[in-house]
């Protein structure tokens, strides 16, 4: 259980949940914070993205690489053992290791490929949903050596989880009612500067052949991109653009 110095930080978090206006910020301090509760090495927290229920987007983490989390989502996530509880619509904490026994878990794809890498062993996760709708997940992470999370650390993300979902859930409403700018575009699904020069002239209307003139590129380095871009905004066309990107 909490002791009396950990409720008024407990109290102070949830406050900070609700009024820091940046969502971004939001969540970096708040697992700064929980730094004093739990303690962890690395951490991380996804949204989900407004338009597509089953796509992570705009990582922050504590000590792991803005590329390594969006490896995560590009490349990783399909194969997480844990991947089926984020669309449960639970709110929900839970160890990892109460998912999958250590002798089972250690030898699968998505721990030889993200956990050996990143030297970690243990995590704890907030399954964070709003009336069964999935809106986020908040990860901690220990490294080799460490002993596992405890139910202590499971509590204080109990008292959280409804502020998280509420504040999340309120995110994803004005995110519908917004379009982004090119630039908030390339930010948040970590478009590269060349993929970011071909999506400014994309949402223009511009035909191939403009593009291709304009970047001095050829049509298969254009349609490259155009993929690239595609699968990360989790699209297939590009009239789908016009709903995500204002021209």
């Amino acid at each position: 259980m909490l002791r009396n110095n950990d409720w008024l930080l407990m109290n102070s978090i949830a406050y900070k949940v609700h009024s820091i206006d940046n969502i971004d910020e939001m969540r970096l301090e708040v697992m700064r914070q929980l730094s004093y509760i739990i303690h962890y090495d690395s951490a991380s927290f996804y949204l989900v993205d407004a338009d597509n229920d089953h796509m992570l987007c705009r990582p922050v983490g504590i000590n792991y690489s803005e590329a390594d989390m969006q490896d995560y989502i590009n490349r990783f996530k399909d194969i997480d053992y844990s991947e089926g509880l984020m669309y449960t619509g639970r709110n929900i904490a839970y160890k990892e290791s109460d998912l999958v026994p250590d002798d089972i878990r250690t030898n699968t794809e998505y721990y030889k490929a993200v956990y050996d890498v990143q030297g970690w062993h243990y995590s704890i996760h907030l399954n964070i949903c709003y009336n069964g709708e999935f809106v986020g997940i908040m990860s901690f992470f220990r490294q080799k050596g460490k002993p596992d999370f405890d139910y202590n650390d499971i509590f204080a993300l109990d008292v959280l989880k409804d502020h998280l979902a509420f504040r999340l859930h309120n995110e994803r409403i004005k995110e519908h009612s917004h379009k982004l700018t090119v630039k908030e575009c390339a930010d948040r699904y970590a478009l590269s500067p060349a993929e970011t020069s071909v999506l400014t002239l994309l949402v223009t209307d511009a035909s191939t052949e403009e593009i291709t003139d304009r970047l001095s590129i050829s049509v298969s380095t254009f349609r490259k991109h155009c993929n690239h871009i595609y699968k990360k905004l989790n699209i297939s066309q590009r009239i789908q653009l016009y709903d995500i990107v204002n021209g």
